[in-house]
């Protein structure tokens, strides 16, 4: 059975010669009180143990035995306290002390009974009786060689995360309560230029960051340390030199074991670099979106994976998803033709060249292209670019340009030879005229009186060749000017017309005309028509035939308004505005 404190006291009373006193002054209270305490000690999860005022221990409960690994107090009953002690000299060191101050409480290490090293937080006083005399020794103890094993390993991990944090590649700082920086990494010291030294205890926001930022970045870090964290904040730093530098903040909240916050670590990380590339490439996605000419991307098999506006506008579409993922070889016209195209720019990594192809209404449409491989840094192909334009109008307006070259080579033609008729007959008159010079050179003598009459005569001929020459460009004008706009618009709606009464019209039309042609009239008209435009000239062609407005309007495909309108400008032009005279009369009295 185990010895409980109340009987090792007795024993330890008896070696003083109190016991017999110290019992008689014990009422049955007192003893129960004793007896509860002593049960309480019994049972206590902490080790107690009691001993003399010479070290050897005389008392120890279920929890201090479990501790050392006995089975029976007998082990330990009677051992000198130093005994367990891993350290003889600190134990005595700590047993002069608490007999000296009456106690003493902190940590010891000793050995357990299989020799496992332990320690344990120890508090050890010197117990007095009644008169204030020391009697006896007691000790309160607690394993904490777990708690031990556990706070060096938390150490290593703190040491290690201090090491991690200080050697990671992306700068982090801590800032205490008042703002004031109380960590500051490799990385951060590198990218700012200031050492760990020059920074602990500054202000971080007010010795570090923008004018600009104070506000936004205080804001995020005050919320920090009222447990509001911020992720993928940006501000700017500046650095010794004062460059500015970019930081993407990520603000965690730090709190000590207790759970209180104690201030703010924050992860940041240099997107300098980041924020231009991602300027430089927004540039140019806004260059390739709003430029005049179609821009498309595709896979490497040929579908399309981005189309820009003009693109879009160039097909006739409203939306990109008309277009995208479908296959650029639909756009041709000619399949094979794309197939070819798209075999050499994969072989060759660029074509350039015109290609006909469809609209979203089905209209043709020449593009002219250029489609290359686009690669990565690496040299590997991504996709293919195509820029194009639409070339179609400029396709039609090359045919138009080529037929009125034709046509100008023609007119041309005819005009040289018309010169060189002239130049010949000119040609003829010289050389008759060297030979009337020869004869009359040869006839010098005889004819030297009839000098000044030839010289007057040949004056003469030459003011005639220079009439007669006017008087032919004036009939070429006049018949060219008749010829232009009063039969030639009829004989090109004749030729876009079938033949039905309006074309007989016409006819009719250009059959008075032609006979007109060499008429007083048309010349007197003519000059009269000199300031009217080409729709004039017709409709006053036909008022003059003797056509109502809505023949007249028939026959031009106008509106009976627009003929009106076309009538009145006549008049004013004639000088016949707010006159009573009637406009197919006076038309007809220009031809008498």
């Amino acid at each position: 059975m185990t010895n409980t404190p109340l009987d090792k006291i007795d024993k330890q009373s008896s070696i003083k010669d109190t016991k017999k006193s110290t019992r008689s002054l014990i009422d049955r209270d007192i003893k129960e009180q004793l007896l509860i305490k002593d049960r309480a000690i019994a049972s206590a999860i902490h080790g107690i143990g009691i001993g003399d005022l010479e070290g050897n221990i005389i008392y120890v409960n279920d929890a201090a035995l479990r501790m050392w690994g006995a089975d029976d107090p007998s082990e330990v009953l009677g051992r000198s306290s130093l005994e367990l002690a891993k350290d003889r000299e600190v134990a005595e060191k700590i047993m002069l002390e608490m007999l000296e101050k009456g106690r003493w409480e902190g940590e010891i290490e000793g050995f357990k009974k299989d020799g496992t090293p332990a320690t344990l937080y120890l508090a050890a006083n010197i117990v007095y009786n009644e008169k204030g005399e020391p009697i006896c020794t007691m000790d309160s103890f607690v394993d904490i060689t777990d708690l031990i094993d556990y706070r060096k390993e938390l150490e290593r991990v703190v040491q290690d995360l201090t090491q991690l944090i200080d050697t990671a590649n992306a700068p982090i700082f801590g800032i205490d309560k008042t703002g004031k920086v109380n960590e500051w990494n490799q990385m951060a010291v590198k990218i700012t230029g200031f050492s760990k030294e020059k920074v602990l205890g500054r202000n971080l926001v007010k010795d570090f960051i923008a004018d600009d930022y104070k506000a936004s970045v205080k804001e995020v870090l005050d919320n920090a340390l009222k447990g509001k964290q911020a992720a993928n904040f940006e501000f700017p730093l500046y650095t010794k030199s004062g460059q500015r530098v970019l930081v993407l903040l990520n603000a965690t909240t730090r709190r000590d074991a207790d759970g209180n916050i104690i201030g703010v670590v924050g992860v940041g990380q240099d997107i300098t670099d980041r924020k231009k590339m991602e300027e430089e490439l927004r540039i140019k996605d806004f260059a390739i979106a709003s430029s005049i000419y179609g821009i498309g991307i595709g896979d490497l098999e040929g579908n399309i994976t981005y189309v820009n506006d003009a693109a879009l506008r160039m097909w006739g579409a409203d939306d990109p998803s008309e277009v995208l993922g479908r296959s650029s070889l639909e756009l041709a016209r000619d399949k094979e033709q794309a197939e070819q195209i798209m075999l050499e720019m994969l072989e060759k990594g660029s074509w350039e060249g015109e290609i006909e192809g469809f609209k979203k209404d089905g209209t043709p449409a020449t593009l002219y292209l250029a489609v290359n491989i686009v690669f990565n840094e690496n040299g590997e192909p991504i996709c293919t670019m195509d820029s194009f334009i639409d070339i179609t109008d400029r396709k039609k307006m090359e045919v138009k340009l080529e037929a009125a070259n034709e046509e100008l080579e023609t007119r041309v033609a005819e005009r040289t030879r018309e010169l060189v008729r002239a130049n010949e007959r000119l040609i003829a008159e010289i050389e008759e005229r060297k030979l009337v010079a020869t004869s009359l050179r040869g006839k010098e003598e005889e004819l030297r009186q009839q000098t000044l009459n030839l010289q007057e005569t040949n004056t003469a001929l030459k003011i005639l060749l220079k009439r007669r020459e006017q008087d032919k460009e004036d009939l070429e004008d006049k018949v060219l000017y008749n010829v232009k706009k009063l039969i030639l618009p009829y004989i090109e709606k004749l030729k876009n017309t079938r033949l039905d009464s309006k074309q007989e019209t016409y006819l009719e039309i250009l059959d008075s005309n032609s006979n007109e042609i060499v008429s007083p009239y048309l010349k007197k008209l003519s000059t009269q028509f000199q300031n009217f435009t080409p729709m004039q000239i017709q409709v006053a062609d036909l008022v003059k035939a003797g056509k109502t407005t809505k023949e007249i309007s028939e026959v031009l495909n106008l509106s009976d308004r627009a003929i009106e309108f076309h009538r009145n400008n006549i008049r004013n032009k004639l000088g016949l505005k707010n006159k009573k005279i009637n406009l197919r009369s006076y038309l007809m009295s220009l031809s008498q």
